[in-house]
C-alpha cells in the first residue's frame, strides 16, 4: 500500500470518527448526518436579537429555541418585546414552524412556509387589543427572518457544502445527506 492510499485511509477513518456521533447512515444514497436541536440552537442564536421598526411599533425578537416536533417541520419559540404607540411595553412569545430547505449558494439551511402556531403576551389586556392585528403584521416579518437567517450554516470553504444531496426531517431528526 503506497503512502497516498494510506493517507487517504487515515483521513477517511478520521472523518468517520469525527462524525460517528452524528452519522445516521452510509449507503448508496450517500452519507446521512443527523443535526440535533442543540446544534441548530447554537447556530441560530448567533443572529439574534433582531429589531424591526414599524410605523406604530418596534418589535425585538430574541432567544430562539429550535426543536423538531413534527415529521416534516422544524419549530421554534422566540421571545418578543413590543413597544407600540398608545400601549404599554409588553413582552411575549411566538411559536412558529416551517419546512427546512438547503440553499447551496449560501451553504445554509433555512425555513420556508413559516406558520405562526401560537402568540402569547404577558400583559393579557394588551393581548386582547393587538393579538389578531399584530399576528397579521408579524407573519411576513417572521417568514422573512427565517428565509434570510439560517437555522444552520455549513462552512462555505468546507467540502461538505458542495455535496449536500438531500435534507429532510424524519423521526424528530434533521437529516442531511451528502453525496454526488
Amino acid at each position: 500500500m503506497n503512502i497516498l492510499k494510506k493517507s487517504q485511509l487515515v483521513l477517511l477513518l478520521a472523518l468517520l470518527v469525527l462524525f460517528i456521533g452524528c452519522v445516521k447512515s452510509l449507503n448508496t444514497d450517500g452519507l446521512t448526518l443527523k443535526i440535533d436541536a442543540n446544534e441548530l440552537n447554537n447556530s441560530a442564536s448567533k443572529k439574534f436579537p433582531i429589531e424591526k421598526s414599524f410605523l406604530v411599533a418596534n418589535v425585538e425578537i430574541n432567544k430562539p429555541n429550535i426543536y423538531i416536533k413534527e415529521n416534516d417541520k422544524i419549530s421554534a419559540s422566540l421571545d418578543l418585546n413590543i413597544n407600540a404607540i398608545f400601549l404599554p411595553s409588553t413582552q411575549g412569545s411566538i411559536t412558529i414552524s416551517g419546512k427546512p430547505f438547503y440553499d447551496k449558494k449560501e451553504s445554509a439551511i433555512f425555513l420556508k412556509n413559516v406558520e405562526v402556531q401560537k402568540l402569547d403576551f404577558s400583559n393579557k389586556d394588551v393581548a386582547k387589543v393587538i393579538n389578531t392585528t399584530l399576528l397579521s403584521s408579524l407573519k411576513p416579518l417572521i417568514d422573512e427572518i427565517f428565509k434570510t437567517i439560517p437555522i444552520y450554516k455549513i462552512p462555505k470553504d468546507s467540502f461538505q457544502g458542495n455535496f449536500v444531496k438531500d435534507i429532510k426531517v424524519e423521526n424528530k431528526e434533521l437529516l442531511v445527506t451528502f453525496g454526488l
